[in-house]
């Protein structure tokens, strides 16, 4: 009766004088339509058959009519509307799950680009890490004893930047993105395994810059002996090894519910991974309750990997003192053999590099699952 949408004052003052009850001048209408139907108290029973009276002749009044049709008119519109709605929902149609992904990894994309830490201070400092390691390693890449300990040195260092830095950033990448994911889950916009392949795509340029940029930096200040295969066989390396550490980082980031509980576990793997690398113990003395370690240290391949590329065909390293009490490398066969490398097992650590690659995302996928079922359990 009194929507102001609806009515005007002047048609509300003409309704309720023609009923007897006349605004004052010195009144605001406002006010006095209140009182006029405001509940007394003391007198319910008038109080009921003064707004009854007012309400039937506001019905009867020509405004009320042309109310009342235009009631009837928005209801009907509202009755049309709901059945074309039910229809269209009976006939709709999700988007295509390729679509999803492209737009989900869209926006994971722009939030790595709008990352000012991965643009200006991760590249940046890669490359400064790269240039300072160089210059140090500069010169000292010679075909003697230093040389060999130098060279060893460096490809542990290689892979040792391409690990451990990496894996780190991805632990919070996960927890950080779990509030948006779930809610995005629950509405049912797109599947997890949707939401953990985005996430991979949009990283995937920087983790393939990134080893790039650092290793082609280190590999000519350092003075490598050039050759197209050996550069080229380098950089695959390095890419396998960071792309490895980021999938390790993935499994530790969905497995765990916050990032300290995530470190407490990492880092004694990272100790056991980087111990059965072979530079600090010889392979083949490991005890055989822990030599199993190596198998799955990824750091061992890509160590392994490097040394026979870069000692592979090297048949003459000089021993500096002629004193036959010392030991002395004479070649590259020899530098394999003191670490219990092969060169027989240069594509088979291509490959298990390759396959630890997918079984951490493999593993990573599936805890994001149970980390899912988990936090349906709690919600329920």
């Amino acid at each position: 009766l009194f929507n102001p949408l609806q009515l005007k004052t002047g048609i509300v003052n003409n309704n309720l004088f023609s009923l007897g009850y006349e605004c004052p001048d010195s009144y605001n209408p406002a006010e006095f339509f209140i009182k006029t139907v405001a509940p007394l108290p003391c007198n319910e029973m008038n109080w009921r058959k003064t707004v009854r009276k007012i309400c039937d002749a506001f019905s009867m009044s020509d405004y009320g009519k042309e109310v009342e049709l235009q009631v009837s008119y928005q209801t009907e519109m509202g009755e049309i509307f709901n059945e074309s709605l039910e229809s269209r929902l009976k006939t709709f149609k999700p988007p295509f799950w390729l679509s999803k992904l492209y737009l989900v990894t869209y926006r994971n994309i722009l939030e790595v680009f709008r990352d000012p830490q991965f643009l200006q201070v991760g590249l940046i400092q890669k490359m400064l890490i790269g240039i300072m390691l160089g210059l140090c390693f500069a010169g000292s890449l010679q075909l003697n004893q230093f040389g060999v300990q130098a060279m060893q040195g460096l490809i542990f260092t290689i892979v040792t930047e391409n690990t451990f830095g990496p894996m780190y950033a991805m632990i919070n990448l996960f927890p950080a993105q779990m509030p948006l994911f779930l809610h995005d889950y629950r509405k049912g916009f797109y599947s997890p395994l949707i939401f953990y392949i985005s996430k991979l795509i949009s990283i995937l340029p920087g983790m393939l810059l990134d080893p790039i940029m650092f290793t082609t930096l280190l590999y000519f200040l350092a003075g490598f002996d050039f050759s197209w295969y050996k550069y080229g066989m380098t950089i695959l390396i390095s890419i396998l090894c960071v792309n490895v550490s980021v999938a390790c980082g993935f499994f530790f980031s969905t497995a765990f519910n916050s990032v300290p509980l995530a470190m407490t576990y990492l880092i004694p793997f990272d100790y056991a991974i980087m111990i059965t690398a072979g530079n600090f113990i010889k392979l083949s003395s490991l005890s055989p309750i822990f030599s199993w370690i190596q198998y799955i240290s990824w750091m061992m391949y890509s160590n392994e990997a490097l040394t026979i590329i870069h000692w592979q065909n090297i048949n003459n390293i000089t021993c500096e003192s002629d004193n036959t009490d010392l030991p002395c490398i004479k070649s590259g066969d020899a530098v394999l053999e003191e670490f219990s490398f092969s060169t027989e097992h240069l594509w088979r650590n291509i490959y298990a590099l390759i396959v630890l690659y997918f079984i951490f995302h493999v593993l990573g996928y599936v805890s994001l699952i149970n980390r899912l079922n988990r936090l349906r359990k709690n919600f329920i």
